[in-house]
């Protein structure tokens, strides 16, 4: 199973559910969509689910899609994933300004995220992503991540 999520986000991520419906074998694709529209021929397709929910996917999914919502990051790292993350653009009206932009960057730089920056680019991304870790990353990879986090958006 291969799990994205768009978060909450109230502007829709049409961008990325584009991208989602590119992928070969999207009925192994469970998708979070949020305000976007629901995607075609994927598996499982809902719009908003419980944190709980969100992360026994993240548990149980092979591979992560996410966008660059830090709490999404932080969870699929956590369970042992190089997540995939899909920035969203205030140019394309994704959302208010270009943080998951800057977050993005700043994380790939430190390899703690594959970034996707076209939709069209998800599926060549998949290809290249390791095998998820067999053991949840915790402690302080996990705590190094955070901190990356907490410079980045704190200064």
């Amino acid at each position: 199973m291969i799990f994205a999520t768009v978060g909450t986000h109230q502007d829709p991520f049409e961008r990325m559910i584009a991208g989602l419906e590119q992928l070969p074998n999207r009925d192994q694709l469970v998708v979070q969509y949020g305000y976007a529209r629901p995607p075609e021929g994927v598996g499982r397709a809902i719009d908003f689910i419980p944190f709980e929910e969100m992360e026994a996917n993240f548990a149980a999914a092979e591979a992560v899609i996410t966008h660059a919502g830090v709490g999404s990051i932080l969870c699929a790292r956590r369970a042992g994933h190089l997540p995939i993350v899909v920035p969203r653009f205030a140019e394309l009206g994704e959302h208010v300004d270009d943080h998951q932009v800057e977050l993005t960057r700043a994380l790939a730089e430190r390899g703690e995220v594959e970034p996707v920056w076209r939709d069209e680019e998800i599926a060549t991304a998949l290809g290249r992503i390791p095998a998820r870790s067999s053991k949840p990353i915790a402690g302080d990879s996990v705590d190094r991540l955070a901190a990356a986090v907490r410079l980045e958006l704190l200064g």
